[in-house]
Parts: structure tokens; sequence; C-alpha cells
């Protein structure tokens, strides 16, 4: 018996549960749930042990509707038991990390993040880099397709890059891979609103919302998808809250203005983020 097949006999299991399966989206469309998630550990090392049935997924038609009689198919999963006690032992897996590893070091100076400062990302160097990292980093996604942090990666660097259709492309992925992240949402909510997506970036900015209610800067977030997409009522509601939770933010103060101001007819509703250059 090799040594390898001796730590795999004494090696304590490490199991973890997993939801497999579809979902149809009324903003995305059709969706896979976890199947990126397992097929990744899977090549990092983990094993499948266990395959348990799940079940049918409905939800209201109308969601404003009390009646339960009135359901529609929205889904279906299933449960797979996995033990991940391998991973990190496989050369899959280190090669998995060092790709990322060095991704991360060639993106990073050239983030945009608030609160820190970044380095400029329009000279043939900067791009060169930031176009090494993405190469690494999809490299990374062919390991472990179930990298939500690689796509938020791939996404912060076409954002440097002013790629705004890659990069919204890209946090949509990490959104969908890491919807308990509100940060990953509002990166998506923003990159949706620069293209006009609105319905997409409500949806993603009422998630947020809903992950961290106490942030007044996520709540201010859903009033600006709202206002761009023409829910002015609930926009106003929101900014309301935004601005009694955080009085002295200006850029609140400001967007509750020009809410008013659209409210009132004196200035057009915006269509998309540039529109709201000025505020």
């Amino acid at each position: 018996m090799s040594s390898g097949d001796e730590n795999q006999e004494e090696r304590e299991p490490d199991l973890r549960e997993f939801r497999v399966g579809v979902r149809i989206n009324l903003d995305e469309g059709l969706q896979s749930l976890g199947m990126e998630v397992v097929n990744g550990l899977i090549n990092l090392g983990g094993r499948v042990v266990a395959l348990e049935g799940g079940g049918a997924i409905m939800r209201r038609l109308d969601p404003h509707e009390e009646n339960v009689e009135k359901m529609t198919l929205s889904g279906c999963d299933m449960q797979v038991i996995m033990d991940v006690s391998g991973i990190g032992e496989t050369e899959a897996s280190q090669e998995h990390d060092r790709l990322y590893r060095a991704g991360l070091d060639l993106i990073n100076p050239y983030m945009q993040i608030v609160g820190r400062e970044t380095q400029p990302a329009d000279s043939e160097t900067a791009q060169e880099e930031l176009k090494r990292g993405i190469e690494m980093l999809k490299w990374v996604l062919e390991i472990n397709p179930g990298n939500g942090s690689a796509w938020w990666l791939i996404g912060k660097a076409e954002q440097a890059r002013d790629n705004t259709e890659a990069a919204c492309d890209a946090f949509r992925q990490a959104y969908r891979l890491k919807d308990n992240n509100a940060d990953t949402a509002r990166e998506y909510m923003y990159e949706c609103l620069k293209l006009g997506r609105t319905a997409q970036a409500i949806a993603a900015a009422r998630h947020a919302k809903e992950l961290k209610p106490d942030d007044m800067g996520l709540v201010a977030n859903l009033a600006l998808a709202l206002l761009i997409g023409g829910e002015l009522e609930e926009a106003a509601e929101e900014i309301e809250v935004a601005v009694a939770g955080a009085p002295d933010d200006p850029i609140n103060v400001n967007l509750q203005q020009r809410i008013a101001e659209v409210r009132a007819g004196t200035v057009p509703q915006p269509k998309n983020l540039a529109d709201m250059d000025g505020t």
C-alpha cells in the first residue's frame, strides 16, 4: 500500500451538503444551481459520497397574491453530499491556488475600491497586466467553475478596462455563485445600471439590502436603481429611509433631491447611470 493510500484511509472525512438543480429567475432566465460548485470541488479533490432526492420548487404566479393555489414551477433540486477532506492535496488544487494568487496580484493595483488609492489603468503596461490577470483567472475557472471570487476579480479587471459589458457579465456570474455577498450584488447592480438593465439592477439592489438592511448605502443604491427603473414612488420611500439613517451623507441627500425633481417633472428621468452625472 502506498503512503498516499495510507493517508487517505487515515484522514477523517469532511462531509458537506450542496444543493444542485435549476431555477427559473424572472429577471435572469433559467439558471443552474450548485453544479459549478460541485464540479469544481471534484476537480480540486473532493468526492461525491451520496445523492439524496430533492423536489420541485414552487412560487406564486403573483408575488403580491396570497392565494397559494396560484402557483407555478420555478425549479427543482437534489442534495449532493461530498467529502472535501482531500481538497488542497491534488496538483489541480495547488495549480488553482497558484493561478488565483498570480491573477489577483496582477489585477489588485488597478481595482476601483472606495477609500483606496488605485493605479491608473490607461497605460499599455496596465492593460497588459489586467489582460494577463483575466487570463489566469479564467484558467482558475477551468479547474473550479464554482469560484465566484475569481469571477468577481475578472469583473473588477474589466471594470478597470472600461469594458462594461464584460464586467457586467463577470459580476453576474459572481453574483449567481456568491448570492450571500452584498458587495457582489452591489457591483452587479452598478454595471447593470450603466447598461440600462434596470430590472436586473433593481433585483440585485433589493437582494443586497435584504442581506444588510442597516447599511444605508445599500438602501440608497436601491433608491437609485428604482429611480432609473422608473419606480419613483418606491424610490422616494427608500431614499427617505437612507437619509434618515445617514443624514450627513451628501450623496444620499443629493439623490433625494434628484428623485424629488424627477417626480415633479422639472428634470427628466435618468435611463442609465451616465444620466446621473452631475447629481
